[in-house]
């Protein structure tokens, strides 16, 4: 059993990352089914979607961010592209600490920008304030980054052979998400949810969509290796 629930992790994971051990956390004899740094991205993204949604209960927001944020994003994206292409290029030796806390720090950015298409393209009634426009908020968001280390250090390695499953489940919902994007492209869905409800049949449509961006993934790379041999 514990065999084909590692099996089915890393198969999920085959198509969207290198899986390589050295660069993975394992919790309970099972490696997460990405590495540290995509790892971070999907923790951030989550972290981000959950403080964003609370935060704007009232009435969601689409407004471009504040200069702040957009300043956060590039440290962000910079911080990530030097780690990234830094250690592959020999310029210094990275570690997982490093590539967990600059894929936090991106996906936090990137689950933003993915809100601020969520609610544009699905949600009926809006605001067109900014988001994150206050120190306040800035500081609610920038929190994703110590929540998110919080997650990885503290709460996985008490989940053991679980948080596996449970980063998982962060993945899927990932894609889940991107692909409600593109249903709320379709004018039958676009800008028609007023409340949680009017969001099951939207997911419903998007989850397969999800499920064949994944699937694609690994067609893909199983291409990819077959090519390269």
């Amino acid at each position: 059993m514990m065999n084909l629930y590692k099996e089915i992790l890393h198969l999920l994971g085959f198509g969207l990352c290198h899986q390589m051990p050295e660069r993975s956390f394992i919790y309970g004899g099972v490696q997460l089914p990405v590495c540290a740094r995509c790892t971070g991205m999907y923790v951030g993204i989550t972290i981000t979607l959950v403080l964003l949604f609370v935060l704007y209960k009232g009435a969601q927001r689409v407004g471009l961010p504040s200069t702040a944020f957009f300043v956060a994003a590039a440290i962000a994206t910079f911080a990530i592209g030097f780690d990234g292409f830094g250690s592959y290029l020999g310029f210094y030796e990275t570690n997982n600490f490093a590539r967990i806390l600059t894929g936090i720090m991106f996906g936090s950015a990137m689950g933003v920008v993915l809100y601020a298409i969520l609610i544009e393209s699905l949600a009926k009634f809006i605001s067109a304030d900014k988001i994150l426009n206050t120190t306040k908020e800035m500081s609610i968001w920038l929190a994703s980054v110590p929540l998110g280390l919080l997650f990885i250090y503290i709460i996985c390695p008490l989940l053991g052979p679980l948080a596996a499953g449970l980063v998982g489940i962060l993945i899927i919902v990932t894609f889940w998400l991107l692909a409600l994007v593109i249903v709320g492209l379709l004018p039958r869905y676009r800008q028609s949810v007023e409340s949680w409800r009017d969001l099951i049949e939207p997911l419903i449509w998007a989850l397969p969509i999800a499920c064949a961006i994944i699937i694609l993934c690994i067609g893909l790379q199983l291409w990819a290796m077959e090519v390269m041999l």
